[in-house]
């Protein structure tokens, strides 16, 4: 037989002392548990008694629930009891220092007989008042008649659905408002009753309803209660009245919020007259017979001026319900609003229908479930009328059949791209890190090898433009909007979208255990050696192979650790000779616990392209007259998904191995033996001009002008004008030339030698040849710029010739200012002991003319007699430097001037001498 613990804290065993006499703990039942706390911890508990049903039954056990605490885990409580003045009690339950309070219950009042007149000279005898005469006892075989209390009148609590729960029959002042008021009863005036909040178009609160008649027939009431739940209204006459009511509040609110705005200004403008006759900053003249009216008149002033303030701060309340309420049935009647409405209606009426089967299986009445399944059908066949009118109006509802997997979808004021496609939620490509940013890829949301993604419903968004749309809108540095998008969208609908990408054969995956998965390179600070350990599936090392170690250049360490340049292109190297290439975009980890990359053998793409899949055949060829038949890619397609896929994975290396595609064009066959192949990139310098890329800095504008500055296109004319000329032999059109300062300072462009036209050509330099191809290459998102924005400094390349040149002249202006330094602690120091000298000497001189203060000189060339130093004693090596300064005086020491100059600015670079055919920029220009 299973024995309840003891109580471990005292709010325990009072609680399950009360709960023992049938009383209830919580908000609005019959009791509470509270307690008292200093500094943080409780002192002692208490019982905080709600309901008169509580009370009396605390009086009537007081002495069992001190003893049931006690012995229920040791807890000592006192039990204090006092009646009201009307007889009623009042209990206080705490186990603190707390004295024992017990009264007894008054006795009901006696009906007093009429005095009776006595006789003149006769003494009325003393009865004690206790005892009752013999006409009043009662006999002794018949037991007391208990009189049965008088009824206060008769209430009535109805419920229908149609109307809610009302509570009629009460007036105001007659007790009963407290009495129900916490059972959750409100008072109405426009309904004339009292009611239960939001109980209209349900099913009863029971409990409520009967604890109401409960406590009313306990306080003397007569209480009649009916329920009937199958008076309703349709769902289509609530909704009508919400929206009448919403209307109401409209109006209503707008003419408090007039009101407001009214009494407002008359305030302020009374708060203006109250100053009329006083000149603005005029003084209260204490003393002056104006004092008591100037100081009247600025508390009115006051008093009006914070009055039309509270009017004003109401009038925007007002304004703004009023707003609310006039766009409640726009808000409630969004399509997209209703349809997340209708999902979960339609959760909740498969959950009734449910309840409803297992109460049919267990033999209970379902009616309560049918009547929620009935009210739920109805709604539900409303809101889909309003999404099907809604499609009927034109209004675009996105759905699963719009998008495609690699698709974007605007929400929020992002761009997402959709890495997934599910029947209710799109999964979007998601970095918090980089968030907000106006086009998020599922490059961005990559890290490690794993894509971050988030569900986002269709009913949020906004709108949709397909990948390769993203991609041209982005090449011309821009962020479609939702009409640009929506032709991108008719123009390229996601059926075509599916449709080729389920084309595109697929490669055979494999998951052989006996390639590794990853590679670990492990590196530290200034390290002559490194570790190379390749791992498996799990991340632990490869059974199969022992780990590499890679010895740094004789002479030479991996100064940056694991980013070191020299140990990045040996790994590199070292798994191009083992067979593998990188998989992914980027590194993870970190210098201490080493960076990870995910790899792929290089042949595994190769032979699954090469192969073809079953119930396929190989490609054919087509001939060099027959133009390519319908589907067949052309060679236009096909350098335009070649340029798509450069943006799509810029990451890749150039030296890195694509497999072929279904059907190659006829112009475009192997390379002849003789051609050499492309030299492979090193992945350390594509991570340079990705960083580089990232650090310009540049506007649309800044970006346009280097690039039309290599193309040479720029001329500066004689007068300081600037034009562009993009065809040769003509004039040109005039252009801002505000861009050319930050840009010069900065390293990317410069102006040239005037030509016999007196015109200077601006040219780019090595930092803006190499800029501007890592702008074309790696496409980084423009900075919105103002006209005084770009004027501003520029940051030069990163790692560029101009941040070298910085750098070194930074390096100079340090050590000359340190050699300044140097020179300024010297030359204080020599001065410091000059004056220390002075000192001693002027002592000297003063004392043997006993001058007290400081007011006067030491004359040049002075020297004591034999005398002077015998008769006041003067120190010999004061009297040694006083002789050594007669016969040579030294000056006072001067300070250098540490006044900082600004640093000098250094020569224009010099211009670049590839020509714009070699840049190979005519293309962006």
């Amino acid at each position: 037989m299973a024995t309840t613990p003891p109580a471990k804290t005292p709010s325990i065993a009072i609680a399950r002392a009360l709960r023992r006499l049938g009383l209830t703990q919580g908000k609005g039942k019959d009791f509470r548990v509270e307690g008292e706390y200093k500094n943080g911890e409780r002192t002692h508990t208490r019982v905080l008694a709600v309901s008169p049903h509580a009370n009396e039954t605390i009086a009537a056990c007081a002495d069992d629930i001190e003893r049931w605490t006690l012995e229920d885990g040791g807890w000592a409580f006192t039990v204090c009891v006092r009646y009201s003045d009307a007889g009623r009690p009042h209990c206080t339950i705490s186990n603190g220092a707390l004295e024992k309070v017990r009264e007894e219950p008054p006795a009901p009042p006696a009906s007093e007989p009429e005095p009776q007149e006595q006789p003149a000279g006769e003494t009325a005898a003393l009865e004690d008042p206790a005892q009752p005469g013999d006409s009043e006892r009662p006999p002794a075989d018949e037991p007391p008649v208990e009189k049965p209390p008088s009824s206060k009148g008769s209430l009535s609590i109805t419920h229908t659905r149609a109307d809610g729960t009302l509570l009629t029959g009460s007036r105001k002042g007659d007790g009963v408002y407290e009495i129900v008021r916490q059972i959750g009863f409100r008072s109405s005036r426009w309904l004339g009753a009292l009611y239960i909040q939001r109980s209209r178009d349900r099913e009863a609160d029971r409990w409520r309803i009967n604890r109401a008649a409960a406590a009313l027939r306990e306080a003397g009431w007569e209480v009649t209660v009916e329920i009937d739940e199958s008076q309703r209204r349709s769902f289509e006459e609530a909704e009508a009245e919400r929206l009448a009511r919403a209307e109401d509040r409209a109006e209503r609110y707008s003419d408090r919020a007039d009101r407001a705005a009214s009494r407002s200004d008359a305030r302020h403008k009374a708060a203006l007259g109250a100053l009329d006759g006083i000149e603005p900053g005029q003084p209260i003249l204490v003393g002056h017979y104006s004092e008591r009216r100037h100081r009247r008149a600025i508390e009115r002033s006051d008093s009006h001026m914070r009055k039309s303030i509270e009017e004003q701060d109401k009038a925007r309340y007002n304004a703004d319900r009023a707003e609310a309420a006039a766009q409640y049935e726009a808000r409630r009647y969004d399509p997209n609003r209703t349809r997340r409405r209708l999902e979960k209606l339609n959760t909740e009426l498969r959950q009734q229908e449910r309840w409803r089967d297992e109460a049919l299986a267990a033999g209970r009445n379902p009616g309560r479930y049918e009547r929620r399944i009935e009210d739920l059908r109805e709604e539900i066949a409303v809101w889909e009328k309003v999404v099907d009118k809604a499609r009927e109006d034109g209004v675009k509802l996105w759905e699963a059949d719009d998008f495609a997997p690699g698709d974007f979808a605007l929400y929020s004021g992002t761009w997402y791209q959709v890495k997934r496609v599910n029947p209710k939620t799109l999964s979007i490509a998601w970095n918090l890190r980089l968030a907000p940013k106006a086009v998020m890829t599922l490059e961005d949301a990559t890290e490690g090898g794993s894509t971050w993604t988030f569900g986002m419903d269709y009913t949020k968004i906004r709108a949709r433009c397909p990948e390769a749309a993203m991609l041209a809108f982005l090449a011309d540095g821009k962020v479609p909007g939702t009409k640009s998008a929506w032709k991108a969208h008719e123009a390229q609908p996601a059926s075509e979208v599916r449709a080729a990408q389920a084309a595109k054969p697929k490669p055979k995956k494999r998951s052989d255990p006996k390639i590794p998965k990853k590679i670990k390179v492990e590196c530290g600070w200034d390290a002559t050696e490194a570790t190379l350990t390749f791992l498996d599936g799990k991340g632990q090392p490869h059974k199969l192979r022992e780990p590499v170690t890679i010895q740094a250049p004789e002479g030479k360490k991996f100064t940056e650790a694991v980013w070191s340049r020299s140990l990045l292109a040996e790994v590199t190297r070292l798994l191009t000779e083992e067979g593998f290439r990188y998989r992914g975009s980027s590194w993870s980890g970190g210098v201490g616990r080493g960076i990870v990359h995910a790899i792929e053998p290089t042949d595994t793409t190769e032979a699954a392209s090469e192969q073809p899949q079953s119930g396929q055949t190989a490609p054919v060829e087509p001939s060099a007259g027959e133009p390519p038949a319908a589907g067949e890619p052309s060679a236009e397609g096909d350098q335009a998904a070649k340029t798509e896929q450069l943006v799509d994975e810029p990451d890749k290396p150039e030296g890195a191995e694509e497999p072929p595609a279904d059907e190659p064009p006829a112009d475009e066959l192997e390379p002849p033996a003789s051609e050499p192949a492309p030299p492979a990139e090193d992945p350390a310098e594509l991570c340079l001009q990705r960083e580089q890329a990232a650090a310009l800095g540049w506007s649309t504008g800044q970006a346009e002008f280097v690039i039309a500055a290599a193309a040479g296109r720029l001329y500066l004319h004689q007068f300081g004008s600037l034009y562009r000329r993009d065809v040769p032999g003509t004039a040109g059109r005039l252009v801002s030339v505000h861009r050319l300062g930050a840009l010069q300072k900065a390293g990317f462009v410069t102006v040239g030698a005037a030509n016999a036209d007196r015109e200077r050509p601006v040219l780019v330099t090595v930092d803006g040849r190499r800029a501007v191809a890592a702008w074309k290459r790696w496409k980084p998102r423009p900075v919105e710029k103002n006209h005084e924005q770009e004027c501003e400094p520029l940051r030069p390349l990163l790692h560029g010739v101009q941040a070298r040149r910085l750098a070194e002249q930074a390096a100079k202006d340090e050590a000359e200012r340190k050699a300044a330094s140097a020179a300024f602690r010297e030359a204080h120091q020599r001065l410091m002991e000059w004056e220390d000298r002075e000192d001693r000497l002027w002592a000297a001189w003063a004392k043997v003319h006993g001058i007290v203060y400081r007011l006067q000189r030491r004359p040049a060339g002075w020297v004591p007699t034999e005398e002077e130093i015998e008769q006041h004693h003067l120190d010999p090596e004061v009297v040694t430097e006083l002789r050594a300064d007669a016969e040579n005086p030294q000056p006072k020491p001067v300070l250098p001037d540490l006044k900082q100059r600004p640093m000098p600015e250094l020569p224009p670079l010099e211009p670049d001498d590839q020509t714009p055919e070699q840049l190979d920029l005519f293309a962006v220009a």
